[in-house]
């Protein structure tokens, strides 16, 4: 059996650590850093990731408050995260308002994180409507920005508990490789 060494990822909007905890579970990374707002998931990322830089907010700055490195350029093997999706879920009858817009907008900004480290590899998950919102304007606009960037791109609509998640929700996972590597497919479901 071959072992490939695992690639050192940035987790961007990691909330309390279920996607790093994916990639952990299948061999495949491991989370070195990760981003996380919001006080609680941060910390609960951080009682399960005890090794990982943790930065609670962007300020500019190459360490955080316990004086750990953060990443900089060519650091970053994968990059993966879920932006707030709260604009995009239909369960939201108000995502025309500015909070949505704003949450939305969290999808550059995740994309900026890309084009500053230029990973080998990035995943974006998100709500299912993902996809089809605006008539499919972000799930372009996402897309687009990956190729202008020189990324093989690629994205499904998968079913959590296909995979062995006690769950039913859909996800839109967006994947994309860098020049010269091999763009992943989507594993086979598990459960059907």
């Amino acid at each position: 059996e071959l072992k490939l060494p695992k690639l050192r990822t940035l987790d961007v909007f990691s909330g309390c650590g279920g996607l790093s905890e994916g990639f952990h579970q299948a061999g495949v990374s491991e989370t070195l850093w990760a981003i996380e707002m919001w006080e609680p998931a941060a910390q609960a990322f951080r009682l399960n990731n005890p090794g990982t830089t943790l930065k609670l907010v962007m300020s500019g700055e190459k360490t955080n408050s316990l004086g750990q490195k953060l990443p900089q350029k060519g650091d970053v093997e994968m990059l993966c995260g879920g932006p707030p999706c709260q604009g995009f879920s239909g369960m939201n009858r108000f995502n025309s308002r500015t909070y949505s817009k704003f949450k939305n907008s969290l999808v550059v900004s995740f994309l900026s994180y890309c084009d500053y480290y230029r990973p080998r590899f990035f995943l974006l998950e998100n709500v299912r409507n993902f996809v089809s919102f605006k008539r499919s304007m972000v799930l372009k606009l996402t897309l687009r920005c990956l190729v202008r960037m020189g990324y093989q791109c690629t994205f499904g609509v998968l079913q959590a508990g296909q995979y062995g998640v006690a769950q039913t929700r859909r996800r839109a996972i967006v994947l994309a490789a860098a020049p010269g590597e091999k763009l992943p497919m989507f594993p086979e479901p598990l459960h059907v």
